[in-house]
């Protein structure tokens, strides 16, 4: 069968999986395995297993459960109340989005949910409606998602264009940018500029509730360490204080360990790396992509739109990073071939569908949790992620001028 139809019903029965609410894993998994069935035949289930057993599956399965843990541990110990008391001290009505914006740089399942339990009492006392509540502590949670190499969708990507998390973070940086300024904007109209209050005791409350994310951004962004290095030394320095403080037991470990081995993240890494292996193998990707040429369509513009509609199909971040990414290597160039505008485009396309989705996690618990109209919410969220968009795709083509 040509390849390239066997990719596209793949990625037809991945899509199809998921809205049949089968995890976004085994949806992968089942994916993966038809493509290969189809293009190779059962030489494919070797390269499946192969792939599996890869230094570099190993290495991003190791940092995904690290980054995971570290949130999990700061939370468990009492950072994220500290976090709180600290910021409504320093910024006043502006905590309402900074904790949201702090809380975002640790990657956690349904973390807008972390974020709206700890504003809940600032948005009543600064009298914010629950849909101006919902868009604040939904867009600022996700302005570091595209940008910020803890995130398992960064970690992925890393492991499918065979880059470093510091190049992903080069190339997206203008996706990061846009999404911060549209959330200062949004956070004027609605009335949160706050004032700020110098307070030595706020300021060293906030830098020792917060440090272990310090000092990742440090050891990574500028000092360019392994991360995975960085993790595990963050992880160690949380719990050698948890341990001082609050006289860590064995049952303490194992509670915050259940919540990060989750064996779905696990096969979702063994699912995504085999699926690249299998794509790149059958050259499916290629094939695809110039049969699309062929119909005229722009090739910029068909990245964008299958990312677009990957991640908004599935509501999901690790989506377009697991799905819609292998799909556009031949486009976005990998390793040292990688073309850095081309990969910031397939990205924001897919970044633009996940928050757009009604299916998204983080939007469907802030609006819950907030008892939001979700029509009204979109009335706010609908022009953020078009301006994002745009912005993106002109970068892009200014990038070729």
């Amino acid at each position: 069968m040509d390849t390239a139809l066997s990719l596209l019903i793949s990625v037809i029965l991945i899509l199809v999986l998921i809205r049949l609410r089968v995890t976004i894993c085994l949806a992968i998994l089942a994916g993966a395995v038809v493509l290969g069935i189809l293009s190779s035949g059962i030489k494919s289930l070797k390269i499946l297993a192969l792939s599996a057993v890869s230094v570099p599956t190993i290495k991003i399965l190791l940092l995904v459960i690290s980054a995971f843990t570290l949130g999990y541990s700061m939370e468990y110990f009492g950072m994220f109340e500290e976090l709180q008391k600290a910021a409504e001290e320093l910024v006043h009505k502006f905590s309402v989005a900074l904790l949201p914006l702090l809380v975002g740089l640790l990657p956690m399942p349904g973390g807008a949910l972390v974020s709206a339990v700890m504003i809940k009492r600032l948005v009543e006392k600064y009298s914010l409606t629950a849909e101006e509540s919902t868009f604040i502590n939904y867009w600022f949670r996700h302005v570091w998602v595209t940008i910020w190499p803890l995130y398992p969708s960064i970690i992925i990507a890393t492991g499918v264009v065979e880059v470093s998390p510091v190049k992903i973070v080069e190339s997206c940086y203008v996706i990061g940018a846009t999404a911060f300024v549209v959330a200062i904007v949004y956070a004027i109209k609605l009335g949160l500029k706050g004032s700020f209050s110098f307070s030595v005791k706020a300021i060293a409350k906030m830098i020792s509730s917060f440090y272990p994310i310090l000092l990742v951004a440090i050891s990574v962004l500028i000092l360019k360490v392994d991360m995975l290095y960085t993790l595990i030394l963050a992880i160690a320095i949380v719990f050698i204080q948890g341990r001082i403080t609050k006289k860590v037991r064995l049952e303490d470990v194992v509670k915050i360990l259940k919540k990060t081995l989750d064996p779905k993240i696990v096969v979702l890494i063994f699912a995504v790396m085999g699926y690249k292996a299998l794509i790149e193998y059958t050259h499916s990707a290629r094939t695809f992509l110039i049969h699309l040429e062929r119909f005229g369509i722009p090739v910029f513009v068909a990245a964008f739109a299958v990312s677009f509609l990957i991640g908004f199909a599935t509501g999901i971040e690790l989506s377009y990073s697991s799905v819609a990414l292998p799909l556009l290597t031949a486009f976005t160039g990998v390793g040292k071939s990688l073309i850095a505008s081309r990969l910031m485009l397939v990205i924001a396309g897919g970044f633009c569908g996940v928050m757009l989705s009604p299916m998204h996690l983080c939007l469907a618990l802030t609006c819950e949790y907030f008892h939001a109209d979700l029509s009204k919410v979109y009335r706010l969220l609908i022009p953020a992620v078009v301006i994002l968009a745009i912005v993106a795709l002109l970068f892009y083509l200014a990038s070729f001028k």
